[in-house]
């Protein structure tokens, strides 16, 4: 299962449901795993301190992964706001 493609009505998980969510002003807070390469999440980190959206941290993608239930490891996901 692609992580990109694992989403809920409460969350998105992978980098560019992320971004879009971001894009739409959805995302209500963002989790973002530390061993990411920073450089890939440019943009989200951008929009995110744009619209003063938190951010959260977790140790690994792969607990990441697992905190949205999926079995891969996922390097960003977003909680949506309630309602949209």
């Amino acid at each position: 299962m692609s992580n990109e493609k694992v989403h809920s009505n409460q969350y998105v998980v992978g980098l560019k449901q992320t971004l879009k969510a971001l894009k739409e002003h959805r995302a209500e807070s963002i989790v973002i795993a530390q061993d990411v390469q920073i450089h890939l999440l440019t943009d989200v980190l951008l929009k995110a301190h744009t619209q003063q959206v938190p951010i959260e941290f977790i140790d690994s993608r792969r607990e990441l992964g697992n905190r949205f239930g999926i079995q891969v490891k996922a390097m960003i996901a977003a909680y949506l706001k309630n309602g949209l």
